[in-house]
C-alpha cells in the first residue's frame, strides 16, 4: 500500500488516441514480429504516432494471449528504485501476489543490490508460463545509465515469453549498440513510421471527410514527408471547404501551427546551444559539418550533428558517409518561421556565410541563391558572371532553377542594365523555363549596353587609353556571345531566315578561341535549317557535324555529347539510321571514363539510340536503353536536362506504344506532360513536335478514344498558326492519322499532299516513308489498290537501305494486308528478302498474342486474367500498396485501381488477402508468393 501510494497510476494506462484514427495494418505487422523477438525499439522524432501505435496494437492484442503491461515514462523516473518499482508494480498488477515479495524488498531500507533484485524478477519470470508484453514508452526521458545497464541484464536472461518493447525520440547509445551486437533486436524507425500516400489518403477520407486526386495525396505526403503529426494538424486547422493541397502551399498559419508544435514538443526541450544552432542552420537546404561551421563562424559542428542526428531531431543523412545532411521540410519552415520572429536581422548575414562557403568551393548556383537571398546584389552578380564563363551549362536541377527565376526577378532594374553579361548569363540559365519577353528584354538590354560602349569608344574626341585592344576583343565576344543566343531563341520561334543570319553576324564577332559558343551556333543553326521555313535537312546536318568536330578537336567532351546526341536526333529524322547509330556510339565512347562509369550527358544520344532500336524491332533493348538514358539525364544538373528527359519520355512512350502496352505507354505520356510544364511555350512546342504530337494520338486511337482525338483535331482547326513550320507539319500529320480512324480517307489524302511535298524538298525521308505509309492505307480505304500499292512500295524502296521495321507494323493488319499483296505482286519478278523481313515482323507480333492466350488457357477461370493483370497480382502478393504498383509497372494509379478491381472481380472475391489465397489455389502464384 505504501508503494501504491507513491507511485503516479495514471501511468500505467495505455494513451487515448486524441483523435479519429485510419487502420495501418502494416505497421501492426510489424509489432507482430515484436512477440518473436526480446526487445523491440520504436524510435522517431516527435510527432510521428510511436505512443498512438503502440496503444491501438496493445489494445488489439488478445487478453488471453499476453499479460500487457504498460508504463509510461518521465523525467523524474531516472531514480533507478522509482524506475524499477514501476516495472515490478505494473507486472504484480497483471498477476497480483507474485511480485509482492519482490515489491517489499524494493521498499525496504535495507533494500539489497540492484543486481540482486534484478536476479530474483528474473528467476520468478522463468516461473510463469504466460506471456508478458512490457511496453516503456518515452523512454528518452531515462538519461541514467545505472538503469541502461541494469535494462541490458535483464534482457540478457529474459525468459523467452518476455517481450520488451521501448518507445523512444533519442537512441539511448549503451543500450543500442549492445543489443545490435548481439542480435536481439527488431527495430521500427522513422522511414516505416511515415505515413504512405495510401495511408494520407485515408487519412483525409476517413477522418476530413474529403476524397482526395492521387496526384494531390502524393504531394501532400511529399510536402509533409509523412509526418502524422503535420496530417493531424492539417485536418485540425483546415478552413472547411478549402484545398488542403493549396493551403498547404500557401497557409503561412498551417506552419505557426507546426511551429507551435515544435516549439513546446522539440525546441524548448534542447539545450540553449542546440537551439541557437538549430536556428542558424535553418536557412540551409542541405548542410554538412564544414558548410555549417562557416555559418556558425565556430567549429564544432560535426560533433553536433552526429549528436542531433542519435536525437532523431527530424534531421535526415544523404549518404552512407554521413556527411551531408537535411531537415524534415516542415520542421526547417518552422525554424525558420522562429528565426524570423526572434533575430530577424540576422537571416541575410547567415545568408552570406553560406554564399561565401558555396562560392568557396565552386558550387556557383548555391552561391548565387544564397547570396540574392541576402540582398547582396553586387556579389550575386559576380557570381552569376563568373558562371557564364565557365558554362552556362553547369549545375542547376529544375527546382533550383525555378528558384533562381525568382530570385532574380528581386535584382534592382540599375544593376541589369549595368552588367550585360548578368543579363546573357540570366538568359542562358532560364532559357527554356522563364517567358520569352523576359528572355528577349534580358539581351535587348545586354546587346544595347554592349553597343553603345563599342560605339563610343570609336567616336571622335574619345581618349586612345580607353581603345585597349583586348577590351575591346572582350566586349565584341560578348556581344556575339549576346547575337548568338538571340539566333538559338529565334530557332524555336520558327524565323529561321533570321536566325542564320544572326548566327553568320555572331561568328564574325566571336573570338576564334571562343569555341563553347561556336559549337552552340552550329546548334542553332541545325535547329534552324530544320525546322524552319529553310526546311533543309542536309545543311542542318552539315551544320551539326561541324559543331561535333570544333567541340571534339577543342577537347570539350560535354559540348562534344550534346552536339552528337543533337545531331543524332535530326539524323534519325532524315532516315540515316545507321550513321546516327555510329554517331551515338562514339557519343558513348567519349562519355565513358577509365572505370567505366559514364557522364549523364550520355543519356542525351542514347535517348535517339533507344529509338533505333525501337525502329529496328529490338523492342526490349530499346525499352532498357531508354530506361537507362532517362536515369542518366536525371543526373544532368542544368536547364537543358528538362529537354532531355522530355526526349526521353517521348521515346519510351513509342517504345510501349509499339509493344502495345498502353497502360504505360499513357505514363510515359503524362512524363512528358509534367516536364512540359515548367516549360515556356515555344520550348514545349518545340519538344511535342518531334514525335509525341503524332504519338499522342496514336496512344488515343489505340486506347479506343476516337472522340478525345477528333475533339483535339477540331480545336486545332480554330487556331491561327505560328510558331515553327516543322511543328504545324506534324500537327498535319496527326490530324491526317484522326481523318483516317473516322473513315475519311479522301480528305486523309487532300491533307496529305502538302505536308508530304515539303518533307520531300526537305529530304527528310523518315517522314516522307511515314506518309507515304498513310498514303497507302488512305488509298487501300478508297479501294485504288494499285495507287496504294504504288506508295508502299516507294516507302518499302526508302526503307530498306536502313532497316526499317516498325514505321510498318505499327500500322496493324491494313498495312500487313497491303504488303502481303505486295509481295504476291513482286515475287513474280524478283525475290523480296527486306518485304519478307517485314512481315516476319508481323508474325513475331502475333506470336506473342498467341503465347499470352495460351498462358492464359492455364487459368481455370472463365474470364482469365490478362498478362497485365497478373502481374499486378503477383506485386499485390508481396504486399504492394497501389501507388507502389503503379510505380513499378509504370502506369497511373487509377490504371492500378482498375486493375485491382477487375482481378477482384474476376476471381470472385472482395480484397487483396483473398485476391493472393484464391490464385494460390487456381495455381496463378507460386507458393512463396
Amino acid at each position: 500500500m505504501l508503494i501504491q501510494s507513491q507511485l503516479l497510476t495514471k501511468k500505467f494506462y495505455m494513451p487515448v488516441a486524441p483523435g479519429p484514427l485510419i487502420s495501418r495494418p502494416r505497421l501492426s505487422a510489424l509489432l507482430d514480429e515484436s512477440l518473436k523477438c526480446p526487445f523491440t525499439l520504436v524510435s522517431a522524432p516527435a510527432g510521428f504516432g510511436k505512443t498512438t501505435l503502440l496503444a491501438t496494437w496493445a489494445r488489439s492484442l488478445p487478453a488471453s494471449r499476453s499479460r500487457l503491461c504498460w508504463i509510461s515514462l518521465a523525467e523524474e523516473d531516472n531514480e533507478p528504485w522509482l524506475f524499477w518499482t514501476y516495472v515490478v508494480t505494473v507486472l504484480n498488477m497483471q498477476l497480483p501476489g507474485c511480485f509482492t515479495s519482490l515489491l517489499m524488498q524494493l521498499q525496504s531500507p535495507q533494500a539489497p543490490s540492484l543486481k540482486y533484485l534484478l536476479t530474483v524478477l528474473i528467476n520468478l519470470l522463468v516461473e510463469r508460463t504466460e506471456e508478458f508484453v512490457l511496453i516503456l514508452d518515452d523512454y528518452h526521458m531515462i538519461t541514467e545509465p545505472q538503469i541502461h545497464t541494469a535494462l541490458l541484464y535483464l534482457l540478457k536472461y529474459l525468459p523467452p515469453r518476455i517481450h520488451i518493447i521501448v518507445s523512444e525520440r533519442a537512441d539511448s547509445p549503451l543500450l543500442i549498440s549492445h543489443l545490435r551486437a548481439g542480435g536481439q533486436l527488431l527495430e521500427i524507425r522513422t522511414n516505416q513510421l511515415r505515413c504512405t500516400a495510401e495511408e494520407t489518403g485515408l487519412f483525409f477520407k476517413e477522418v476530413i471527410g474529403i476524397q482526395l486526386p492521387d496526384e494531390a495525396i502524393l504531394q501532400i505526403t511529399t510536402r509533409t514527408e509523412g509526418w502524422l503529426m503535420g496530417l493531424l494538424l492539417l485536418g485540425r486547422f483546415l478552413p472547411k471547404g478549402v484545398d488542403p493541397l493549396t493551403w498547404l502551399k500557401e497557409a503561412s498559419g498551417y506552419q505557426c501551427y507546426i511551429l507551435g508544435y515544435l516549439t513546446q514538443e522539440v525546441l524548448q526541450h534542447q539545450p540553449q546551444n542546440v537551439q541557437t544552432f538549430l536556428l542558424s542552420t535553418c536557412i540551409l537546404e542541405q548542410f554538412s559539418a564544414s558548410l555549417c561551421d562557416a555559418v556558425m563562424q565556430q567549429a564544432g559542428s560535426h560533433q553536433m550533428l552526429e549528436w542531433l542526428e542519435q536525437a532523431n531531431l527530424f534531421i535526415t543523412s544523404l549518404d552512407s558517409k554521413r556527411q551531408w545532411y537535411r531537415y524534415h521540410a516542415l520542421f526547417a519552415e518552422a525554424l525558420r518561421c522562429q528565426l524570423e520572429r526572434k533575430e530577424g536581422d540576422l537571416v541575410p548575414i547567415l545568408h552570406h556565410r553560406a554564399s561565401l562557403w558555396y562560392a568557396e568551393h565552386d558550387q556557383i548556383i548555391q552561391a548565387i541563391l544564397h547570396a540574392l537571398h541576402a540582398h547582396q546584389w553586387q556579389w550575386a552578380t559576380d557570381l552569376m558572371e563568373r558562371l557564364s564563363l565557365l558554362s552556362f551549362t553547369q549545375g542547376a536541377g529544375e527546382h533550383t532553377l525555378l528558384l533562381l527565376r525568382q530570385c532574380l526577378e528581386q535584382l534592382p532594374a540599375d544593376i541589369m542594365y549595368a552588367r550585360p553579361r548578368l543579363c546573357l548569363a540570366s538568359a542562358q540559365m532560364l532559357w527554356m523555363v522563364a517567358p520569352y519577353p523576359r528572355l528577349v528584354a534580358w539581351l535587348d538590354t545586354a546587346e544595347e549596353t554592349l553597343t553603345a560602349s563599342l560605339r563610343a569608344q570609336t567616336s571622335e574626341g574619345v581618349s586612345h587609353t580607353l581603345l585597349a585592344p583586348e577590351m575591346r576583343q572582350d566586349q565584341e565576344n560578348l556581344l556575339g556571345e549576346v547575337i548568338a543566343f538571340r539566333a538559338f531563341l529565334y530557332c524555336f520561334e520558327g524565323d529561321g531566315q533570321t536566325a542564320l543570319a544572326l548566327c553568320q553576324q555572331a561568328l564574325t564577332l566571336l573570338s576564334a578561341q571562343n569555341f563553347s559558343t561556336r559549337v552552340h551556333v552550329a546548334t542553332s543553326q541545325i535547329i534552324a535549317h530544320y525546322t524552319s521555313a529553310a526546311n533543309d535537312a542536309v545543311a542542318a546536318i552539315e551544320s551539326g557535324l561541324q559543331g561535333v568536330s570544333l567541340a571534339q578537336a577543342a577537347g570539350l567532351s560535354t559540348l562534344a555529347i550534346n552536339a552528337i546526341g543533337t545531331t543524332a536526333g535530326y539524323m534519325i529524322l532524315t532516315g540515316r539510321l545507321h550513321e546516327a547509330q555510329g554517331l551515338a556510339q562514339q557519343a558513348i565512347r567519349l562519355g565513358t571514363k577509365a572505370e567505366g562509369l559514364m557522364l549523364p550527358e550520355v543519356g542525351w544520344p542514347a535517348v535517339f539510340q533507344a529509338e533505333i532500336l525501337r525502329e529496328w524491332n529490338e523492342l526490349d533493348a530499346a525499352r532498357a536503353l531508354a530506361e537507362e538514358a532517362i536515369s542518366l539525364c536525371k543526373r544532368i544538373e542544368s536547364v537543358t536536362s528538362l529537354a532531355y528527359l522530355a526526349f526521353g519520355y517521348a521515346v519510351l512512350l513509342r517504345v510501349y506504344l509499339s509493344r502495345r502496352e498502353l497502360d504505360a505507354a499513357c505514363s510515359a505520356l503524362q512524363q512528358f506532360e509534367h516536364i512540359g510544364m515548367s516549360m515556356n511555350q515555344p520550348s514545349y512546342v518545340y519538344e511535342r513536335s518531334f514525335f509525341t504530337t503524332v504519338d499522342q494520338v496514336r496512344l488515343w486511337l489505340a486506347c479506343g478514344e476516337l472522340d478525345r482525338a477528333t475533339c483535339w483535331a477540331e480545336q486545332l482547326e480554330m487556331e491561327e498558326q505560328h510558331g515553327l513550320p516543322f511543328a504545324h507539319e506534324r500537327e498535319e500529320v496527326a490530324c491526317i492519322r484522326v481523318l483516317l480512324a473516322k473513315d475519311q480517307p479522301a480528305r486523309a489524302l487532300e491533307g496529305l499532299e502538302p505536308v508530304l511535298q515539303r518533307a520531300t524538298v526537305g529530304q527528310r525521308w523518315n517522314h516522307v516513308i511515314e506518309m507515304r505509309l498513310l498514303q497507302a492505307l488512305a488509298l487501300q480505304m478508297c479501294h485504288q489498290v494499285p495507287q496504294a500499292l504504288s506508295a508502299l512500295s516507294e516507302a518499302l524502296h526508302l526503307a530498306e537501305p536502313e532497316g526499317y521495321i516498325r514505321c510498318f507494323v505499327d500500322e496493324g493488319a491494313p498495312m500487313k494486308a497491303l504488303l502481303c499483296q505486295l509481295r504476291k505482286r513482286s515475287s513474280k519478278q524478283e525475290p523480296t528478302p527486306y518485304l519478307n523481313t517485314v512481315l516476319a515482323a508481323f508474325q513475331q507480333k502475333s506470336m506473342v498474342h498467341v503465347r499470352v492466350r495460351e498462358h492464359t488457357k492455364t487459368q481455370a477461370l472463365l474470364d482469365p486474367l490478362s498478362e497485365r493483370e497478373l502481374e499486378v497480382l503477383k506485386l499485390l502478393a508481396h504486399g504492394a500498396s497501389n501507388l507502389e504498383i503503379a510505380q513499378e509497372l509504370v502506369i497511373a494509379v487509377d490504371t492500378v485501381k482498375r486493375h485491382v478491381s477487375n482481378i477482384f472481380s474476376k476471381l470472385g472475391i472482395r480484397n487483396r488477402v483473398q485476391a493472393v489465397r484464391q490464385a494460390r489455389k487456381l495455381g496463378l502464384l507460386d507458393e512463396e508468393l
